[in-house]
């Protein structure tokens, strides 16, 4: 999940879960940062990309859109678990999904002036439909209409 997209994603999903009688998983990924392998107690070694830079730690959900998360969830009746993961967020969705045997994985398309540099580098949503094995439910949060110009088009 991106932080401030919330909303229209979480309702799909939450409204899925229930039909299915399954909870959720939301997870957010820190692609400044990666895991370099486990340590001999199981615990991650988080190294960040950038040499320059010490912090380890994965910027975690704000907690605006934690409440949110927990809001909707709680209003579809399904449990939920936040989950802040680090590295390439189209490999952090897949492996977490694959840890918990989903059913499928629910994303959002991204929106504002970001939208063009993700058709050109690809969205996440695009590489998870191609690069794993689970289907991959993209929900629309900001679209445009057939007449309205594509966001690389404007």
């Amino acid at each position: 999940m991106q932080a401030g997209q919330a909303r229209d994603v979480l309702d799909v999903a939450a409204a899925l879960a229930k039909r299915l009688g399954a909870g959720m998983v939301c997870v957010t990924a820190d692609p400044s940062l990666l895991s370099t392998g486990s340590r001999t107690d199981g615990s991650a070694i988080i190294e960040p990309i950038d040499p320059d830079t010490a912090d380890t730690s994965p910027r975690e959900l704000p907690e605006a859109d934690r409440a949110l998360v927990e809001e909707i969830a709680a209003g579809h009746g399904v449990p939920v678990e936040v989950r802040t993961l680090v590295g390439d967020p189209a490999r952090a969705l897949a492996a977490a999904a694959d840890e918990r045997d989903a059913v499928m994985i629910v994303v959002g398309t991204r929106t504002g002036r970001r939208r063009t540099a993700e058709f050109f580098n690809g969205s996440v949503a695009a590489r998870l439909t191609h690069q794993q094995h689970r289907p991959v439910l993209v929900v629309p949060t900001n679209p445009v209409g057939f007449d309205d110009p594509l966001p690389w088009d404007a």
